[in-house]
């Protein structure tokens, strides 16, 4: 069934400008956060199960095993590239790191208490596909699905990981972010600020201010009606007595094909809402008539149930684009390039054809984006855009872009004058940083710690 460690982040501390393990945060924190190395989350999960536990913490009534804090560790050092020249550098780092978990536990046992903190399940699979969808382009289909395999998991199984810490910490940083809402930043804090750290700040990246329109690759409604004729076709076949398992077999896109669509028992939370609905209402032998969800069209067969679980298979047809729809919205992307360089406008054209909803309003604009930080495609998209030029149709793992440079700026140092709004929001992450400390540790007095590294 289509169903997480939290990766340490790195905040820029004015304490020496160091970088430090941190909670992540959103909003009005503006901490800067690491993506998860997602491609270690195979390995990872393995190496969990491998290891014979031993307790490292307790937090309240929770324990942080080794085997978790290995795995935190290295996730940690592959994303900020340490090399552990020795056994005493990584029991320090080890060390560090362990006091971050019990950070993390504590912050979320916090939001679980908080009766105001709410993550609706359509916001927490939103996130999880995007989450999954990430993984995916690391591999080829056929790749991902031996490494399902060869760690003894199912797609449904790394879905429901998935699920259980995108949401938990969905609630932190919600949490967190209510509590830095009120957090605000004086001039007279700038200055003081910039002149106590000035020889220590770092330099301003070469950085470039984008605009963009992106077209997704996404399946015409043409392909979608073709899909869900041929989901149909399949639904009648297995109601017209085919065995339901070699139907699987031969038709699904889901891993679980390869079992015959089984799926094993799950109960209520384990998979989508939309899927669950339909498969609780099933009886015992019962086919469903084709379910649509974000991932395409399901048939349903409820083998059993037992209590508060059902077991079932289905089968999958996947959404996925087609070649023709590949072409179309390279076709598309090549007329409004054209419309641009014919002189047409493009805050216009990105409100009218871009599907990236947040920056659509803005007439595409993204902002500042240093360029070491870019993908490989949209830096060679960009490299040699002059201000206000735009770039041919660039394709990156989110569709088909075009590019406007709407500023530059070379690296150098900052100074007040010209960076002010900059210094403002390193001011305003430390003083972040300072309340969540602060806050953390009252927590810690109200919550049994205990720490057995």
């Amino acid at each position: 069934m289509q169903p997480k460690r939290n990766a340490p982040v790195v905040l820029v501390s004015p304490d020496g400008m160091k970088a430090h393990p941190a909670r992540p945060m959103t909003g009005a924190g503006g901490l800067v956060v690491l993506l998860i190395g997602l491609l270690l989350l195979f390995c990872s999960l393995s190496a969990a199960q491998q290891v014979l536990d031993r307790i490292v913490a307790v937090v309240g009534d929770e324990i942080i095993s080794d085997s978790e804090l290995e795995l935190q560790l290295t996730l940690y050092v592959n994303q900020m590239g340490i090399e552990l020249k020795s056994e005493e550098q990584k029991s320090e780092l080890k060390a560090e790191m362990l006091e971050q978990m019990v950070n993390d536990r504590l912050l979320l046992l916090a939001a679980q208490k908080d009766t105001t903190i709410e993550v609706t399940s359509r916001e927490v699979e939103e996130a999880v596909k995007e989450q999954l969808d990430r993984v995916k382009s690391e591999f080829t289909e056929e790749e991902f699905k031996a490494q399902l395999k060869a760690e003894g998991l199912t797609e449904g199984e790394l879905k429901k990981r998935y699920r259980e810490q995108t949401k938990e910490k969905m609630m932190t940083d919600r949490l967190i972010g209510s509590k830095l809402s009120r957090v605000s930043v004086s001039t007279r804090e700038v200055k003081d600020f910039y002149e106590a750290y000035k020889d220590s700040i770092p330099d301003q990246p070469e950085a470039v201010k984008l605009s963009h329109i992106l077209l997704e690759v996404g399946p015409s409604s043409e392909t979608l009606d073709s899909l869900r004729s041929e989901a149909e076709r399949v639904r009648d076949l297995a109601e017209r007595g085919e065995d339901f398992a070699r139907l699987a077999s031969t038709y699904s896109d889901d891993p679980s094909g390869d079992r015959g669509g089984d799926l094993g028992f799950f109960q209520r939370g384990d998979m989508i809402p939309k899927f669950e609905e339909v498969a609780f209402a099933l009886e015992p032998g019962e086919i469903s008539d084709v379910v649509e969800t974000q991932f395409g069209y399901h048939i349903i067969r409820v083998e059993e149930k037992k209590d508060d679980q059902v077991h079932a298979r289905h089968i999958l047809l996947l959404v996925s684009s087609s070649k023709t729809d590949t072409t179309r919205v390279q076709q598309l992307a090549d007329s409004l390039y054209q419309l641009l360089i014919d002189g047409a406008d493009f805050a216009e054209l990105a409100k009218e054809f871009s599907s990236d909803e947040e920056s659509k309003k803005m007439g595409g604009e993204l902002g500042w984006y240093p360029v070491e930080q870019m993908t490989p495609e949209i830096k060679e998209g960009v490299k040699d855009l002059e201000i206000d030029q735009v770039s041919l149709p660039v394709r990156s793992q989110f569709g088909i872009h075009i590019l406007k440079a709407l500023d530059r700026r070379e690296g150098r140092k900052l100074n007040l004058e010209d960076d002010w709004d900059v210094l403002k929001d390193m001011v305003r992450r430390k003083k972040t940083n300072d309340v969540v400390t602060e806050w953390v540790e009252k927590l810690r007095q109200e919550i049994y710690v205990e720490i057995r590294l």
